[in-house]
């Protein structure tokens, strides 16, 4: 039976009043109900120097027919963003604590909002699923045939973003076309690599390696700068 859980997504209960914080990378909830915040932290050892104050959002862990439902992890922290200790709890557990009997696919969600926040610059075409990670590939030129404006976007965990073009790579020949790429890019937030390819002529593929942003805004004006760079290159650069 397939899991109802997607194994890539996080989850969290059915419950708007959450308060949110960003801490050593972590994107951390608290409910502002006490009884489900004591729930969730039961069995955690605490002292009047360290107690229990946030946990993470749900993860889905391997399906075990032994334990007869669906188990999840999730970490709880102090209220300085320190790791207290974890807990492997039951579906039933979870869908008890949460208001709608139901859990929130908050991976969905922020989604959408990417998604949402992006469409002025183009449209998302393929999610990938790769391991424990995922990506977006993003065409920023509106036109999946030609891989120049193809961009790959990585969402992370606690709300960050990470930024490539790797997987539609381009070629350049001409030395004074490289010149002209190299003038493009000087100065913006972004590094070109070249790799030689071993062919009975001198060319190179070209790729933009993974920059990182902290959030949807950010992810934003960064997308929006680097169609506007591509958008260059495909008018001024003779490519391969």
């Amino acid at each position: 039976m397939k899991n109802k859980y997607n194994q890539y997504h996080l989850f969290q209960l059915d419950n708007s009043n959450t308060i949110q914080k960003t801490s050593h990378g972590n994107l951390m909830l608290r409910y502002h109900s006490d009884n489900i915040m004591d729930s969730l932290f039961e069995g955690v050892p605490m002292n009047d120097y360290c107690k229990p104050t946030y946990i993470l959002q749900f993860y889905v862990l391997p399906k075990n027919d032994k334990l007869g439902e669906q188990m999840f992890n999730f970490k709880i922290y102090d209220e300085d963003g320190f790791q207290m200790g974890s807990r492997n709890v039951k579906e039933s557990f979870l869908l008890y604590l949460s208001l709608s009997n139901q859990l929130v696919d908050a991976t969905l969600i922020r989604d959408a909002d990417l998604k949402e926040s992006l469409k002025e610059y183009g449209g998302f075409y393929m999610l990938e699923e790769i391991e424990d990670d995922y990506l977006f590939e993003m065409s920023i030129n509106n036109n999946i045939d030609n891989e120049l404006g193809i961009i790959d976007i990585y969402p992370e965990d606690n709300g960050s973003y990470a930024l490539e073009k790797d997987r539609a790579r381009f070629y350049v020949s001409e030395l004074h076309e490289i010149e002209k790429l190299l003038s493009i890019f000087y100065g913006s937030v972004f590094s070109l690599k070249f790799e030689r390819v071993f062919v009975k002529w001198v060319r190179y593929e070209v790729t933009i390696p993974r920059i990182k942003v902290a959030d949807l805004s950010e992810l934003k004006e960064t997308v929006r700068t680097l169609k506007y760079l591509l958008e260059k290159v495909d008018k001024q650069v003779n490519l391969d």
